[in-house]
């Protein structure tokens, strides 16, 4: 029987993430504050009813080991770290850049050819095949899984999983993890409904 039940987790604070700037190295860590909101994030987890045993998973990026960690030390479980669940690649082209170029230069995300993404590197439809590849074993066994991966990911992957349209959704910021915020979403029969929405209320303070 596939699971019904998924949590999406964005890991936990780093420097590139207080400096707010695009494209950090794979092997950026938690920094203090992260590590405490990955601890945060476990306990809450872990405080939680489970109807089916939880399996948690990582993108390869150091960031979301830690996190992922944390969580399955606190549910006494193992982590399965997943290529494919990795951030977007942005590219020569805007890695460096702040965060805010997202919204101020959003047209430079319209590419050649129709697609929607960054110039050298990859498209938001192609992260979201590469995440949803990397799922199709978890979401096809009764575990829940619990997924540790990045803002811009897992943006892309909600809007595939929900059915909407990329485009709409990106600059939409409910639809923004934090640090450590968690999405939870059920199936209902062939689709999947948002339960809880990049919520924060289990963190100690306020992300960026």
């Amino acid at each position: 029987m596939p699971a019904d039940r998924l949590f999406l987790v964005r890991h936990g604070q780093t420097a590139s993430n207080v400096a707010q700037t695009l494209g950090a190295s794979h092997d950026d860590p938690l920094d203090a504050v992260g590590e405490a909101q990955a601890r945060a994030v476990a306990a809450h987890l872990a405080g939680l009813p489970w109807d089916a045993p939880a399996a948690v998973y990582a993108s390869p990026f150091r960031r979301a080991r830690q996190t992922a960690q944390a969580i399955a030390d606190a549910l006494g479980v193992g982590v399965t770290v997943l290529p494919g669940l990795q951030e977007i690649e942005v590219g020569p082209h805007w890695r460096g850049r702040p965060y805010a170029h997202l919204v101020t230069h959003a047209h430079e995300l319209e590419l050649p050819g129709g697609a929607f993404g960054f110039a050298g590197g990859e498209t938001l439809s192609g992260v979201a095949d590469r995440f949803l590849t990397a799922l199709q074993g978890p979401l096809s066994r009764p575990d829940t899984p619990i997924v540790v991966s990045h803002g811009g990911a897992l943006t892309a992957a909600l809007a595939r999983l929900l059915g909407l349209d990329l485009r709409a959704l990106w600059p939409d910021r409910r639809y923004a993890h934090a640090n450590a915020a968690l999405t939870e979403l059920r199936r209902m029969g062939p689709d999947w409904q948002v339960i809880r929405l990049a919520d924060r209320r289990h963190l100690p303070s306020p992300t960026k």
